[in-house]
């Protein structure tokens, strides 16, 4: 299985002629750091149009930006083999932050981009989903770009843009993290949740956000439309005993993580409760490093209305590492590892909301309960 799947990505990699269903490419580089490229799109949706803004990055620096173009078009399925091309000004050939404009439609359609490096002869497929009752209408603005991540920090100044006013609505909840990937609970916003403080700005007004949390912006507040961002500190690497803690409950028995917690800024006893887990020095400093770059990419790669080493799919990617393969569907992501000789395929449904349209929920399953020990187990160990 893993051999042939591979191939077909080969193939669409090397050469950029090549159409195929954007569901048969496996998109494990659009959470690989090492891949050199990336694109980030951001749709909102207004009365009569689709605005979709997106930003092309390129990790080398060998690679001049300049060497990148990107072909757009549409398709209706992601079986489609090919899609409509959009006819764009030629100056947005070129890579770099833009946005794209289509009009609205009353039925799902796919906006994909095709990255291409003609000197490398290779291509990156993204696509995002243009739905009718997609949630988000509204853009934030920071340093005069729009915000592509689902934070900010306390000390960014952003502007609202795409109403002339907005209601603030702040939350304060303290949301759990993930339950392994075989319990039979999983962590769940409480139906209890209620709006901590609100208040109105303008659009284009400067906005310091000076508490940590969930702020969600809408025109009404009985509205199923709005934007959402979390605002953070120390984030997305975690650098601060106070917040090193509590990431650490995916590899620590309770009683550790108990521990850990109470520590708060004692680094001492943080230390030694680390060492304690791996009974070396050495490997206690590996066990760190490691698990908390992972901790940082989970952050910039799945913060939703929680903190991204909170979702499902950062507790897996924290545990587990970059996918072997990661298939994308209209309501789900399926991902597969190759584990001591094994198959393991984790599947999250879409679950979406106002507070994020791209939420997705690990289907849980008893089977998985191996696969994650024997994989803490070497976690522990510092053996990765």
């Amino acid at each position: 299985m893993f051999t042939f799947v591979r191939f077909i990505v080969f193939v669409f990699i090397a050469g950029t002629a090549v159409a195929q269903p954007l569901r048969d490419i496996n998109y494990n580089y659009l959470y690989n750091p090492d891949e050199i490229v990336s694109l980030q799109m951001h749709p909102v949706k207004a009365a009569s149009q689709w605005i979709v803004h997106y930003s092309l990055q390129v990790r080398d620096a060998s690679n001049p930006i300049g060497n990148f173009t990107i072909e757009w078009s549409t398709r209706d399925n992601l079986s489609d083999k090919e899609g409509r091309v959009i006819q764009i000004d030629s100056s947005q050939l070129v890579t770099g932050d833009g946005q794209i404009t289509l009009a609205a439609a009353s039925q799902p359609i796919f906006l994909v981009a095709k990255v291409i490096n003609k000197p490398m002869k290779r291509a990156w497929y993204f696509y995002t989903a243009l739905e009718p009752n997609y949630p988000v209408n509204a853009v934030i603005e920071k340093d005069g770009k729009v915000v592509q991540t689902s934070f900010v920090n306390l000390t960014d100044s952003i502007r609202l843009r795409g109403f002339a006013s907005g209601i603030v609505s702040y939350y304060n909840d303290v949301f759990p993290a993930a339950q392994p990937p075989f319990s039979e609970a999983q962590g769940k916003v409480s139906r209890g949740m209620k709006t901590d403080s609100t208040f109105r700005i303008r659009e284009g007004e400067r906005m310091n956000l000076f508490k940590k949390g969930l702020y969600l912006i809408q025109t009404d507040t009985n509205s199923t439309e709005g934007i959402t961002v979390r605002v953070e500190d120390d984030y997305p690497k975690l650098a601060r005993i106070q917040t090193l803690s509590p990431p650490l409950v995916y590899i620590t028995t309770a009683q550790e993580h108990a521990r850990l917690l109470q520590a708060k800024n004692e680094k001492k006893l943080f230390d030694r409760i680390v060492l304690g887990i791996t009974n070396d020095q050495e490997r206690a400093k590996r066990l760190m490093r490691n698990y908390f770059k992972r901790i940082e990419l989970a952050n910039q790669l799945f913060t939703s209305y929680k903190e991204g080493w909170k979702t499902d799919r950062g507790m897996i990617y924290i545990v587990f590492g970059l996918p072997d393969e990661v298939f994308r569907f209209n309501d789900r992501e399926v991902w597969n590892y190759e584990l001591n000789n094994q198959n393991v395929s984790f599947t999250f449904i879409k679950s979406s909301s106002v507070f994020d349209p791209d939420n997705y929920v690990l289907l849980r399953d008893k089977k998985y309960q191996q696969a994650w020990y024997s994989t803490i187990d070497l976690w522990r160990g510092s053996r990765f």
